[in-house]
């Protein structure tokens, strides 16, 4: 009996170049949404940390009956700065860094722990303590916790470098250094969009996390932090201790 012969045909080029082009269509398609994906765990996991480390500086205040100064003054050495004064209340290095900062922000480590590298979260040194001024609040200043910032992500001034690890309001504050910009003298200096404002990061999604005194954290974008009370105009309130859209 004879057998059968199987005929073993390749594909034509035509039907690669559409097999190609399908792949290509359904990563185009899909790499964006894993991206999206990625960057949703990542903010979960700087919500997770801002509420430890929000906490963390509440205890810190509760022990001294001052919140943590943004740092120690530049005489010091080794220079402290709020990092240092928490991560006894936190033993986890990790909780100190933004896991999508970069290295314009992921650039200091702990004076006393230099194995601890830090960055992307900045405290609200202008109403819980500026060493450049010097001033600490306590938490009796504090009216309104939950509705006071503590931390949040930071971009530093010009995107980096200085202040990677404090964050200002949108207007100056007469309560912390007095500085019409913010981090450092009136901003001539500095130069930039945004002199010497150490901006709110929105690295998340075109959100920003945010970790408030009495421990929660929430994501929220920049013209919401920027405004309390949603008139239009900017002010103060998530960040003054009180929630009053007109205090400074």
């Amino acid at each position: 009996m004879q057998g059968k012969r199987w005929s073993r045909r390749g594909f034509t080029l035509i039907e690669l170049l559409v097999v190609i082009a399908i792949i290509a269509v359904l990563a185009a398609i899909l790499f964006p949404v894993f991206a999206q994906a990625r960057e949703k765990a990542r903010q979960s996991s700087c919500l997770s940390n801002l509420r430890q480390l929000g906490l963390a500086v509440t205890m810190y205040a509760g022990d001294y009956e001052l919140y943590p100064l943004m740092s120690s003054p530049s005489s010091q050495s080794p220079r402290r700065r709020w990092p240092d004064y928490v991560y006894p209340y936190l033993r986890n290095g990790q909780l100190l860094r933004c896991p999508s900062g970069d290295a314009s922000v992921l650039n200091k480590t702990l004076a006393d722990a230099p194995q601890v590298v830090y960055g992307g979260y900045g405290l609200n040194y202008q109403y819980l303590g500026n060493s450049r001024f010097p001033w600490a609040a306590s938490e009796a200043e504090i009216a309104a916790p939950a509705q006071t910032v503590a931390l949040a992500d930071t971009a530093g001034v010009n995107g980096g470098g200085a202040g990677s690890y404090t964050v200002d309001p949108p207007l100056s504050s007469t309560r912390g250094s007095g500085k019409p910009s913010g981090f450092y003298g009136d901003g001539a200096e500095c130069g930039g969009l945004w002199g010497c404002r150490a901006v709110p990061a929105a690295r998340h999604q075109q959100q920003i996390t945010v970790g408030f005194l009495d421990g929660h954290a929430k994501a929220l974008n920049l013209a919401a932090l920027d405004d309390l009370d949603g008139n239009g105009q900017l002010d103060n309130g998530w960040w003054n201790g009180h929630a009053d859209a007109a205090r400074r």
